[in-house]
């Protein structure tokens, strides 16, 4: 009698469980950012965590976690509970460059990795009245006797400058700086010769004609600058990649990551997603299955370790 009992319990039990699996999500669901509120990419998570929660039938709150350069709230993803309750953005270059620059308490094993989110864009840009004009006028005056100063905020926005001076032999001093305003007003002010940020920077300035672009460092064209050739296309195989996604700690349920995966898919691949990515920041959405994004990250480890011991960067 008490053996059927404990049947009859473990049934129910089993039950149980395989319904709320069935049923994900129950609850709300925390998606993290490793940034301060008010930035691009604090915007970026609002509107994605509005149409994912749209999608899910459940709250999605954004829990900001700056510090480290990224790292820290890479952290505290991989060390949550996988229940499928707590997400976070997945920086390209948070994982695959900074964390083999610093020591993290976390490995790639860590996380499953759910989707692409955004794509970001960079540009060249300089002041109006400056001689360069393009990545030709760049390479001329890197090679005269004034240089190049160039100012960032550090990598990866350095690396097409690392690789300009590589493959050219011309002179490229850098200056760093604490935000992207500042390298940005450092242009304005003469301080430095060119800067490379998101278009977001300094659309405005360009339009007040305080600033000019004479390059996308993307792989595309610029949004919001579509006239503007890639240093590619200008005849450098040059180029910088600011891909963001989503991820999990590692051994979430099965149903949940189904689930999300399919609801993440689904709202960045929409026109709706899309066309605020390109009208409020002037980037692309990147709807990539997580299957590929999780390709692109593992690739993008080596290719940073290449990039490291080629321009031998030992810190941040």
């Amino acid at each position: 009698m008490k053996f059927s009992h404990m049947i009859f319990g473990l049934s129910c039990m089993l039950a149980s469980v395989t319904t709320q699996a069935a049923d994900y999500p129950q609850r709300t669901i925390s998606l993290s950012v490793p940034y301060g509120s008010g930035g691009s990419t604090d915007g970026i998570a609002r509107q994605f965590a509005r149409l994912l929660e749209a999608e899910l039938g459940q709250p999605v709150v954004i829990l900001n976690q700056p510090g480290a350069t990224g790292t820290l709230q890479l952290g505290n993803l991989a060390r949550a509970k996988p229940d499928g309750y707590t997400i976070g953005l997945y920086s390209y270059s948070t994982a695959t460059f900074t964390s083999q620059l610093l020591k993290v308490p976390y490995t790639r094993d860590n996380f499953e990795l759910l989707g692409g989110v955004a794509e970001f864009s960079y540009g060249m840009v300089v002041r109006p009245e400056s001689p360069i004009n393009n990545i030709k006028d760049l390479i001329s005056r890197a090679k005269s006797e004034a240089g190049v100063f160039y100012g960032v905020t550090g990598a990866p926005n350095n690396f097409p400058f690392l690789q300009l001076q590589k493959v050219t032999g011309g002179r490229f001093d850098q200056i760093i700086y604490k935000s992207s305003a500042e390298s940005i007003n450092a242009v304005i002010g003469g301080f430095v010769d060119v800067a490379l940020q998101g278009p977001s920077e300094y659309v405005e300035l360009v339009k007040a004609g305080k600033l000019k672009v004479i390059a996308s460092a993307s792989n595309y064209r610029l949004p919001w600058f579509p006239d503007t050739p890639t240093i590619k296309e200008q005849g450098y195989d040059v180029g910088i990649t600011g891909i963001i996604g989503v991820a999990a700690p590692k051994g979430i349920p099965e149903e949940a990551k189904t689930r999300l995966q399919a609801a993440i898919h689904k709202v960045v691949s929409g026109s709706e997603y899309g066309q605020f990515l390109v009208n409020r920041y002037g980037i692309k959405s990147y709807p990539a299955s997580a299957a590929d994004f999780s390709v692109y990250i593992d690739k993008g480890f080596s290719i940073m370790k290449n990039m490291i011991k080629t321009y031998d960067i030992k810190g941040l």
